[in-house]
């Protein structure tokens, strides 16, 4: 008896309702995806300058001791010069710079010297500057004496931070209290980190 061998080539395609049904899902998957790939690209922004700005603080505070003498950290925008311009957004850089005479200036002659520049970070997040009362301080810079201490700023000082979103549960600040120790502010019941004062952070 032979055996017939049989073989098919038959094909089966996709109907243009399978086809927009899949675009579909992928539309919704996508539309899920990107805000919250946003907020994770924000918030590691966030985080990130707020590590470094409580490093220069902390850098500050210290030499400030080491060297008995006032040490600055300033507004800059050209990573050179301080900025003394009330309402700046310091995510454009900032200096550390030794402050002999406390004038806020670097000034060489004097022998002050910049200790760390940083540059501008992300446009995804905005720094802000304030005083306990949440007022902007004079010349945009923060000031340690000999001490260690905040120089000043009475009653303390804060930055704030603020993503692209505006959103007051994702605003984060730094806290530098009277004796320069700087904190990382918290969260109470509501769900919103508050700023030197106890109050809600607000942003922008």
């Amino acid at each position: 008896m032979k055996l017939m061998k049989m073989s098919g080539n038959s094909q089966q395609g996709y109907t243009m309702m399978e086809i927009l049904m899949v675009i579909a899902v992928a539309a919704i998957l996508v539309a899920v995806a990107v805000p919250s790939l946003e907020d994770t690209v924000s918030r590691n922004a966030r985080d990130s300058i707020q590590l470094d700005l409580m490093s220069s603080l902390a850098l500050a505070r210290s030499q400030a001791v080491t060297l008995s003498a006032t040490v600055s950290v300033c507004h800059s925008s050209n990573q050179a010069t301080c900025s003394n311009t009330t309402g700046s957004d310091w995510n454009q850089g900032w200096l550390v710079f030794s402050d002999f005479d406390a004038d806020g200036v670097v000034d060489s002659g004097d022998g002050d010297e910049i200790l760390r520049i940083n540059v501008p970070g992300s446009d995804i997040v905005t720094i802000e500057l304030m005083n306990s009362s949440n007022g902007t301080i004079s010349n945009e810079m923060v000031q340690f004496d000999d001490d260690g201490f905040l120089a000043n700023s009475i009653g303390g000082a804060y930055f704030k931070f603020c993503g692209s979103d505006n959103i007051a549960a994702n605003a984060r600040a730094l806290w530098i209290a009277n004796t320069g120790r700087a904190s990382q502010s918290i969260v109470d019941a509501d769900g919103v980190h508050d700023d030197l004062g106890g109050d809600d952070l607000v942003c922008p």
